[in-house]
Formats: structure tokens, sequence, C-alpha cells
């Protein structure tokens, strides 16, 4: 697409839907990206759609909140609210399924999953704090979705490597569409903790000989041939909120898999 055509797109209300239409919002962030590097492109779109940057952060919210009670049940067998991070009246739904991994004790890697724990409750604080009355309550969360992950370390490891994996990826999918460059450097700053979390699970689950499931045809499970979740020009996969739901729902459209009654917010079905 060359600079007159993009033009076009940003100046026209006509064009502009017309593009929106066609691509659809969740995959304007990619798009933007591929197209023009994020630049005025992806920050029109994104205007003349419907979500705002508060809904891209609750969506980021409903990943994290995934992830820190993933952490917080293999390590503590606790909940967050049970934990106290959170208040029943900041939930929407219960987190269920899961317990505490039983051979953290004498694992090597206890020290990693301390660590993944504080950092995902920080991140849940984070951005419940950047989003204030904005931020969605915590909603129902099923861990035992893909009936793994809990059984010992090795089968806390494929699972611990495909949400770190996908986190990556929704951040660096949804950040070409974040206008505010306060909202902007708070996804960033998660996103490269997120990418270290990825590495260090991937680099564990090779060492270990823990092989973890692909989660859709995009994926590149940790493999000593290719140790890093990178495509072409080794740049890490960015996937649009759909390609990320349909993981999270596990095919679902607009609810399943770890959400059984879907996410909390705006960004809640797949396009």
């Amino acid at each position: 697409m060359n600079t007159e055509v993009i033009e076009r797109i940003v100046n026209s209300p006509s064009d502009r839907r017309k593009f929106l239409k066609r691509v659809g919002a969740t995959g304007i962030g990619v798009a933007a990206a591929t197209m023009v590097g994020g630049s005025i492109l992806s920050k029109a779109a994104y205007a003349s759609s419907a979500i705002t940057d508060a809904d891209i952060l609750n969506f980021a919210l409903n990943l994290e909140y995934l992830e820190a009670e993933f952490y917080a049940m293999a390590t503590y067998g606790a909940t967050l609210v049970e934990l106290g991070v959170l208040t029943t009246a900041e939930e929407s739904g219960p987190t269920t399924g899961g317990n505490m991994v039983p051979d953290f004790g004498g694992s090597p890697l206890a020290f990693l999953a301390t660590a993944l724990r504080n950092n995902e409750i920080a991140h849940v604080k984070y951005l419940r704090s950047a989003l204030g009355s904005a931020a969605v309550k915590k909603p129902a969360i099923n861990l035992a979705a893909l009936g793994y992950g809990f059984a010992n370390v090795d089968n806390w490891l494929e699972l611990a490597r495909q949400f770190e994996d996908v986190g990556v990826s929704a951040y660096l999918g949804a950040a070409p569409l974040i206008s505010s460059k306060t909202y902007l450097a708070a996804a960033g700053a998660i996103l490269a903790t997120e990418a270290q979390h990825s590495g260090s699970i991937r680099t564990a689950c090779i060492m270990n000989g823990v092989s973890s499931p692909a989660v859709d045809s995009m994926d590149i499970p940790p493999t000593e041939q290719n140790p890093y979740d990178v495509g072409s020009n080794a740049l890490s996969i960015p996937r649009t909120t759909s390609q990320v739901l349909n993981i999270v729902y596990h095919g679902g459209q607009c609810s399943g898999g770890f959400y059984p009654q879907g996410m909390n917010g705006t960004i809640v079905c797949q396009s």
C-alpha cells in the first residue's frame, strides 16, 4: 500500500470505514504496523473505531488476571481474592480449577515460579492503578480448561510457556493501537517484562525436555532448534485480539476455555 492510498484512508471517512470493514477492528494493529510501522494510519483508524486506550488496557488486564491466578494457585494454592490482592467486589466470577504444584518445594525452578507470581500480581495492581475506576473486574476463570498445568513442574512449564508467549504476542499486537503515550509506556514496560518471562520459561522447557504444545498455527514451541518465539527476520510474532481470544476461549466466540463467562470489558468477542 503506497503513501497516497494511506493518506486517502486517513483523510477520508468513507474510505476509512471501508478499510475498517475489510480488516476488522481487531486486525488494525497488525495491519497498520505492517503497512506503515504503526504510524498515523493506526491512530486514525483506531480513533474511528469504538475502541479506546482504556479498552485495550482492560483487555490486557483480563490476561494479567489469568496469569496471576495461574501462578498464585501453582505456588500458593490460593486465588487472588484468597490472597487479598482483590476483594470479592472486584471480581465478577470465581477462579476455579488448579492446585499448588506438589513438587515445587524441591524444584530448582521454585525461584522462577515465585518471581513470575510476584511479577504477574504486580502487573494486575499496576494496570488497575493506571485504569483507576475504568478497570474491569476479574472475570470468572477456569484454570483447568486444558486439563494440565498443575500435576508437576514439567506440567506447569507446558502451560506457563503458552501463557507467556501468548501474552507477549497480545501486547505486541495491541501496541500500535494505543494513542496515549502514558498508556503506551505502561503497555511497553509490561511487554518487555513478559518477553523476559517468555525467554526464561522457554529455556526451562528446553533444558528439562518439556514439550509445550502449540496453541495455534502461528505458535513456535521451544526446542533447541527454535529457542525463541520469533518469525521472519527474527521478529516476535504479534496476535490480534481475535487470535488471542481464540486461544484463551479454546475456540469459543465470546466465552469458553479459561474464561467460561467471557472476559470483562469492551473487547470480549472474536470479530
